[in-house]
Order: structure tokens, then sequence, then C-alpha cells
């Protein structure tokens, strides 16, 4: 056709260009989505695809008959438009390429074709086919538009079908659900038979799900269920083999969906209720099934239980309420909801048992398939309240559970597990202390029926209640007991020769001694089991622990341990119950060594405790153990094998708390009398830290001095130092520990330290009050007259200078702080610091005096000026000679008083300078003669 250009891709699988309209309809949108629309060719060509394209645009070409080239002009879209779906498809991206120029081709094609025939009665195909054109191309709202044009101009369209269900498919893309819902219902309501109406139907629902229409959405989904039971898809509890994978799946998703919608509106209508008001189904317990399932994954646990016991009341009757409520059983059991579990056990039992309607009204093969689920629940109710009654002890509980036990018996009594049941009845009537009733249980159980695993257990339980019963029976049944017992135990032997366990009655003889307290009678019967050929492992080892125990409690303990130790050899290695003999021989050996230590022989204790630890490491005696080993070899004054045992326990055991001070104290001990001064010393600190303040004090003065004995005068000072801090008091021992540590610092050459404990020695005296003492004004006074020196000293060094002035103050301020500070060592009394501090203050004068005499004479004086310069300084220093000449007289003098020193000849020397030969030695002469000498 002149003026219209169409461009056709090469390579398409569609060879069937001459087919008629009439007899092969076009493909549909279902070829778009599931790739099956294929049109079967009704003429063949030996030419490829892309030939029949070119000779149908080499027609238009040439043809000038207008109703023939529209024939021809659609013919080619048609082509065009099957060879890009191929292409489209295509892997190779030039093929994909070709497929829009052939797909963008039909379109023109398609609209031209509309274009020049727009009143064709049969536009509706070509409008279809334009639609798929514009689907393949992605433009959705053409699509639509195209869509509802054929809706409108062509209501009775032999495509309505697929036309509408396509409206519907986009307007839900589109989330327009209303709209949606309308097309889909057209084809649901008018095309009952076509292809589409399946999923026309399930997206029906889905549409009025999505806008909260939830009884209307129910009801198409249904209705689908309803058509698929009819194909025989479904059937009561599951979906057919006739079903396809993808039915399969859409099914699924379906009872998904109502299982959903259920689940919103729980609270105002069940599966119960909707079945009821719109008709039962084939299918209800497929969609209890898959309601429940939902609850489940959703944890909703109250609400999957009620429901699937919503089935069983609904219909009590139905061969699925015993699987429905034992859901709801299984339910409860993974929850943990054992209140709940019981309860729906027993009305598990109510409903279905033999003697219920529902049993009655059973064929054989679902009483077949109950029986185990039946017997189980009976079994468990049973076995429950047997339990709760152990723990209860009330006889009304033991009777709760002996009667489930024979309503078992009773509905089962040829089961092959009904002696098992009758033997636990027999352990229930036991356990309720009607031992007459459980030997009767127990002797049925073991010889009236059939052989089971508990024949011969209950044939032996029977001899064990015989005792029972016979400690509660009177005395004048005992013997009667006693002889029934041994008639029991006679047929035990008959009807079981096989069984291994007639040592038993020597284990239970022997058990019963002991916890008769007869010990030696329990351990002379144990020792025939012992050896016993018959006696397995078990009995051996039980014999064993029977022997071990009575020889302990005997007090035989060396006998004990070696049983223990046999005992161990049936044990595994790591249990509880080893643990606990291991722990028995660990006792065993310390009861050996607190033996020994009871009769004084402590080297024999001190070994037993010693070699706990080796045999049983792990013991919690060991510690005590290795601690009472150390001290009976401190009591052997074994020095350093006490110290090498305690040294080992504070390794071992660093955070042990009881025995800790108890080891230290020995430790300080030890290490003493070892010689080992600096480590006694040290544990005494250690034991002074935690120590009541009278043994802290005792224990710190005594570490000090054994600092001291061993050479270790810091660590001694140190301690000192504490000491004073926490014992001020008393104050004579604080200050002659001060004066140690200055005497300390002394010999490190160390003047400042020393400075700071003089001084602390003398403002302790100071604040003594009546604490003082001789010995502690003493310290004091010699601490002060040390302290005064540097000043003394300073005040010496200071000459005097031009201007005089200025020099003469500085130094007379030494000398008044000087003279104070030994006026106050005089008022300390003691005669040596008296004489010393007196003939230091005469000295304070006499070199004062002597000082001015010997100042720097200012320059520039004449020899008269200087001369009276001088004599005015005589006149000045003449007081302070007097005063020095005084106070050395003073001291001098003292030797009448019988005190006679170095200071005092000093003073006499002293004298002999300062005044007249002759008036010194008069002075002398005369009191040498009043004393005597």
């Amino acid at each position: 056709m002149p003026g219209l250009r169409l461009f056709l891709p090469a390579f398409t699988l569609l060879l069937y260009a001459c087919a008629s309209d009439n007899t092969n309809p076009v493909a549909t949108i279902a070829d778009l989505q599931e790739k099956t629309a294929l049109l079967e060719p009704q003429v063949s060509f030996d030419m490829s695809p892309q030939q029949v394209i070119e000779s149908y645009q080499a027609l238009i070409e040439v043809t000038t008959d207008n109703a023939h080239s529209a024939d021809v002009l659609r013919r080619l879209a048609d082509l065009e438009l099957e060879a890009s779906l191929d292409n489209k498809i295509a892997e190779n991206i030039d093929y994909q390429q070709k497929g829009q120029q052939e797909s963008l081709g039909a379109i023109e094609g398609y609209q031209a074709y509309l274009k020049l025939y727009p009143s064709r009665s049969d536009n509706d195909l070509v409008l279809y086919q334009l639609s798929r054109a514009y689907a393949l191309e992605s433009r959705l709202q053409e699509e639509q538009q195209t869509l509802d044009r054929i809706v409108d101009n062509y209501p009775e369209s032999r495509y309505m079908d697929e036309v509408q269900f396509r409206r519907g498919e986009n307007l839900f893309v589109l989330n327009q659900y209303a709209e949606s819902e309308q097309a889909y219902g057209d084809v649901v309501k008018r095309f009952p038979q076509s292809q589409f109406y399946e999923k026309a139907l399930y997206k029906y629902g889905w549409t009025r799900f999505k806008q909260n229409k939830n009884r209307d959405a129910l009801d198409s989904f249904m209705a689908l269920l309803d058509f698929n039971v009819e194909a025989g898809k479904i059937d009561k509890d599951k979906l057919t083999p006739k079903a396809s994978r993808a039915e399969q799946e859409l099914l699924n998703d379906v009872m998904r969906v109502i299982s959903l919608v259920f689940s919103y509106e729980s609270e105002q209508m069940g599966l119960s209720e909707y079945f009821n008001q719109a008709g039962n189904r084939l299918y209800e317990p497929l969609l209890y099934q898959s309601l429940g399932d939902l609850y489940l994954d959703k944890d909703r646990i109250a609400d999957a239980s009620n429901h699937y016991l919503s089935y069983v009341r609904q219909y009590p009757y139905d061969l699925f309420s015993p699987v429905f409520h034992q859901k709801t059983i299984d339910i409860y059991q993974k929850a943990g909801y054992r209140d709940q579990l019981l309860e729906q056990k027993m009305a598990f039992v109510h409903n279905y048992d033999v003697a219920t309607p529902f049993w009655q009204k059973q064929d054989e093969a679902t009483r077949k398939s109950l029986r185990p689920t039946l017997k189980n629940h009976l079994h468990d109710l049973a076995t429950h309240f047997h339990a709760q009654a152990r723990l209860s002890k009330k006889a009304g509980d033991y009777q709760v559970s002996a009667d489930w036990y024979r309503r078992f018996l009773k509905s089962f009594p040829d089961d092959p597990d009904s002696g098992e049941i009758n033997f636990l009845l027999a352990e229930s009537l036991f356990d309720a202390s009607q031992f007459s009733n459980a030997i009767a249980e127990y002797e049925k159980t073991a010889y009236r029926y059939p052989k089971h695993k508990n024949s011969a257990e209950a044939g032996y339980a029977a001899l064990l209640t015989y005792a029972s019963l016979t400690k509660v029976s009177d005395a004048s049944k005992k013997n009667e007991l006693s002889r029934k017992r041994i008639d029991s135990a006679l047929r035990f032997g008959q009807q079981f020769p096989e069984d291994k366990r007639a040592p038993l009655v020597l284990l239970q003889t022997a058990e019963h001694f002991f916890t008769e307290k007869q010990y030696q009678q329990a351990a002379d019967v144990a020792t025939q089991l012992t050896d016993n050929q018959l006696a397995n492992r078990k009995l051996k080892k039980s014999a064993w622990t029977v022997f071990a125990h009575s020889q302990f409690a005997m007090g035989q303990f060396s006998l004990a341990e070696s049983a223990y130790i046999t005992l161990l050899s049936y044990m595994p290695k790591k249990s509880k119950p080893t643990n606990e003999i291991r722990e028995l021989v660990a006792a065993s050996i310390y009861k050996q060594g607190e033996a020994a230590r009871s009769t004084g022989n402590q080297l024999v204790a001190a070994q037993h405790f010693s070699r706990l630890g080796s045999v049983i490491p792990e013991s919690p005696k060991r510690r005590l153990a290795e601690y009472d080993a150390a001290t009976a070899y401190i009591e052997l004054e074994d020095w350093p094998k006490s110290i090498s045992l305690l040294e080992a326990f504070r390794k071992r055991y660093p955070k042990e708390k009881q025995l800790k001070s108890g080891v230290t104290e020995k430790l300080a001990l030890a290490y003493s009398k070892n010689g080992n001064q600096t480590k006694a010393a040290g544990e005494m600190i250690a034991l002074s830290a935690k120590a009541p303040p009278a043994r802290k004090q005792e224990l710190m003065w005594t570490a000090a001095g054994l600092y001291e004995a061993a050479g270790e005068s810091q660590q001694a000072v140190a301690v000192y130092k504490n000491y004073i801090k926490a014992f001020p008091n008393p104050l004579d021992r604080a200050i002659e520990l001060r004066y140690r540590i200055a005497e300390y610092y002394a010999t490190r050459k160390d003047q400042k330290k020393r400075s700071y404990w003089l001084k602390e020695i003398v403002k302790a005296d100071g604040r003594g009050k009546n604490q003082r003492t001789d010995r502690t004004r003493y310290l004091a006074a010699i601490a002060s007259m040390e302290l005064i020196q540097p000043v003394h000293n300073a005040f010496q060094k200071t000459r005097l200078t031009v201007p005089l002035k200025k020099s003469l103050k500085k130094k007379k301020k030494l000398m008044e702080r000087a003279i104070g500070a030994y006026s106050k060592a005089l008022k300390y009394q003691v005669a040596e610091v008296t004489t010393d501090a007196t003939f230091k203050l005469a000295e304070i004068y006499h070199h004062f005096a002597n000082a001015l005499l010997t100042s720097q004479r200012p320059k520039g004086l004449d020899e008269e000026a200087l001369e009276e310069y001088e004599l005015l300084l005589e006149e000045q220093a003449y007081p302070f000679e007097e005063k020095a000449i005084d106070i050395h007289v003073s001291n001098f003098r003292r030797i009448a008083a019988g005190t006679y020193d170095q200071s005092v000849k000093n003073s006499l020397l002293v004298l002999g300078k300062l005044m007249p030969f002759r008036y010194a030695r008069e002075e002398i002469s005369s009191s040498f003669v009043e004393v005597g000498e």
C-alpha cells in the first residue's frame, strides 16, 4: 500500500500466513503468559517466515483492490506480531531489537487498518491484536484503552472473556480493585466455560479481599474450591493427583487466603459458623487444617487449639475429629501447656475410647488407626496421675491413677502391653502403701500374663513388697508374711530360672541389715556377694557399696578406704555417684588421720592427711587435710616440712579465706623457729591486717623487732611508722619508735627526715600531758637540742658588718630564737640537757659580745673617732659578757650539787678566759674545797 512503511524483522517460527480468520482464531493473551499460543497452520509453504512477510509487503505495493488490501494489511500486521513474540524472548540482543521493530510495525499496521476501515464488523479482532501488540511493548495505558474500546463497541465479541480478564489483570496491577472486580466478575458470570474462568474466579476473590469484602471474597474462593471438587482435584483432606503442580499451587494459595480471612474475622465468624450458613463442604477438614497451620505459623496457640476443637464440637462422630483433637494435644504439648494438655488427653479418651458412641460408629479401619493414640493417652494419663500421687502422697490421687490403669486394662485386656500396664497398676498400689493389693497385682503380672519384659521384675517386686508389708504389719502376722515371701521367692526361682537376679535376695538382705544399722551382718552378707559368680557387675557394685558403707559406719576406715577404691572400679570415671564415692575415699583417709592424731601419733596423722590430696586431688577435704598435715608437722617441730606444706597450701589455694589466717599464723611461727626472721615478720604483718587492736599491736611490735633482728632496718621503720599511726598510745613506746626512726635516718644521712621525726618527738611529748615520763622528756629534750643547732649555727655564722644596724638586727634576731629554744629545752629539767643548754646560752652571750667587739669598723674614722667608737662597742658588749660569765658561774656552781660533766669543765675553761686568772683560780679553788676535791 503506497505511503505505508512497515519494518518487519526476520526469524519467526510462525508459518501460517494464509490461515483464514473464520477457521483459525488468532492467539490470545494466554500465549504471552504461558507460551502456548502457537497456531497450527492449515497451509504450509516451503519458505521462511521472513519471506512470507516480504511477500505480503510486495503484495500490498501492487494490490489495488481495497477490500483485498485490507485483508493483506491485517495479515501482514498479524505476521509481524507473531514474529515479534519469538524474537522478543530470544537470548540474542539483535533478535530482541528485531522483535521490538516487528511489534512496532504490527502496531502501525493495525492502527493504519483501523484508520482505513473504522467500521468493519470484525474490528474487534484487530483491536484485540492491537492490544496484544501494546502489551508486548508494555504500553499499558494504550493497551487498556484498546481493551476498553472492545468492551464498549463490541460487547458480544468472541474475545470478550479474555478481554475482560486482561482488563482485570491490568486494573489489579494499578490497584484499581473495584474496576478490576467488575472485569473479573464479568468473566465469572458470563463465561463459566471459558479457559479464563478459573483464574478469573481466583482473581475475583482477590479483588474482593483487597477491598476488605471478606465475606464476598470467601464466597468467591469457596466457589473456586467447589469448581475443583467437581473436577475431582480436591478430596476431603487433600488435593488429588488430578491437580497439576500449577493448579496445586493456586489451590494452596486459595486456602491460604481463606485462612487469612478467617484469621482476621476470628472473633466474628469461624469456619464452623460460615459453613453453617453457606452449607457444608467436602473439603472442610482441608480448610480446618490450613487455618490451623496459619495460626501455628503466627504462634497463635490458643486460636489454633480452639479452632481444631471447634471441628470436634461441630462433628463429634466424624473420623477427622480425633485427628484434629490430637493436633490440639500436640499443640499444647509443644507449647508446654501442661494443664490444657492433661485436660485434652482426658477429653480425647472420654470422646473416643472403646465404650463411647464414637467408637461404635466407626469401621474397623478407623478403630485400628485410633488404637495406638488411645493407648498412648491412657498410658500417659495413668502415669501422670501416678506421678502426681507420688508427689501429693494422697490416697485419693493414688486411686485416680489406679482407675486409669484399670481403664486401660478394661479397654485393651488382650493387648500385648496389658502385662506392662498391670505392672504399673501394681506400682501405683505400692506407692499408695496398699502393699497387700500391690503384691496380688505384682504376682498377677508375673505369673498370669504371657511373659513380657517386666514379668520377672514384677515377681521380684512382689518379694520386695513383702518386706514393706512386714514392716507395717502386726508382729503376729510377720511369721505368716515371711512364709508367703519364701513361697513367692520359690515361685520366682521356678518361673524365671534364667534370671540372674537370684543373688538379689542376698543383696536385699544385706541392704536390710544396713538399713537396720546391723553393720557387721550387712558386711558379712555383702562379702558373700562380692565373689559370687552369678552376680553381675551391678550387683557386685551394690555389694561393695554395702560393705564399704558398713565398714565406714563401724569406724574401720582403712577397710572402708580399700572397699571404696574397689567400688570405684565398677563405676564410670566421671559421674555424680562416682564423685560421691571418691569423696568417701577422702573421708576414710581423713578419718584415719584423725584417729592417729587422737592417739598422739602426729607423724602417722600427718602422713594420712598428706596423702589425701594425692589419692583424691579434687576432694574438698584436701584443703583441711593439708592444713592439718602442716599442723601435725608443727607439733613435731619439723619446721622445714611444715613450711613446705604451708607454702604449697597458699599457692594451691590463693582464694582460701577460712584457713587463710591460720596458715599465716603457722607460717609466722615456722619461719621464726626456722630462723627466717624476715619472712616471719612478713607473715605477722599480714596477720595484723585483720587482727583485733590488741593482737594487731602485738603482731606489729613483734614483726618490727624481727625485721630489726634480721637487719632489715628499712622494713622495720616502715612497720614503726604504721605502728605509730595505729597506736599512738602508750606514749613512751610511740616516742621511743619515733626516736628509732630518727636514728635510722641519721644512719642514712637524711637530715631532713631525721629533723621531721625529731620534731614529731617534741610534738608528741608536748601533747602527752600526764602520760609523759622521764624517758619521753629526755628524748624530747635531746631532740629539741639537736633541732636548735641549725639556728645556733646560723647565729654564729652571721658577722656584724657595716652598716652595723642592719647586720646587728639580723644577728640579734637569730640570737633571740636560739635563746628561746634553749630556754624551752631547760624546761624539760633533764640534767644533761640543762647543763648543755645553759652552756650554749652562755656561749651565745659571749659570742654576741665578742661579735660586737670584733665587728667591722666604719671607714673614714680618725684616731679619736675610732677610739670613741670602740669604747662605745665595749659598753654595748659588756652586759653580754657579764651575762655569759653569770651563766657559766651558775653552771660551774652546779658542782656543789654533785654534778660534774663536760659542760661544767667547759664553763671553767671559758671563765678562765673571761675573768682575771686570779679571780678564776680563787673561785675554782674555793669551789673545789666545798666539794672536798
